[in-house]
C-alpha cells in the first residue's frame, strides 16, 4: 500500500474541500452573472417605461405615482421585487441542498 490510512483520509479530506470550494465559487460565479443581467434588463425596462414627461405644476411626490403615466415605473418596481423574491428563495433552497 502507497499511503497509510492517515494519509489517505488527509488526502480525501483536501480533494473534498477542493471540489467544494470549485463548487461554491461556480454558483457564486453564476448568481453574480444573474444579477448582472438582471440589472442590464431591469435598466432596460426602465428605460422603455420612463419615456413620462412631467409637467412643471406636477411634483415627483407620492402623487406622481397615481397618475395614469407612472405605470412603468409601478411595473418595474413590482417585477424588481418578484425577481429578488425569487432569487432570495432559489439562494436558500441551494444552501438547504449544499448542507
Amino acid at each position: 500500500m502507497k499511503y497509510s490510512t492517515e494519509e489517505a483520509l488527509k488526502e480525501i479530506n483536501r480533494r473534498a474541500g477542493v471540489i467544494l470550494k470549485k463548487r461554491e465559487r461556480r454558483i457564486t460565479n453564476a448568481l453574480a452573472t444573474a444579477a448582472g443581467v438582471t440589472f442590464v434588463v431591469l435598466l432596460a425596462v426602465i428605460g422603455k417605461f420612463s419615456a413620462v414627461e412631467i409637467p412643471e405644476s406636477q411634483s415627483m411626490y407620492g402623487a406622481f405615482i397615481l397618475s395614469s403615466e407612472a405605470a412603468g415605473y409601478v411595473l418595474t418596481a413590482t417585477l424588481g421585487f418578484i425577481l429578488g423574491v425569487c432569487v432570495t428563495l432559489l439562494v436558500k433552497k441551494l444552501k438547504k441542498i449544499s448542507k
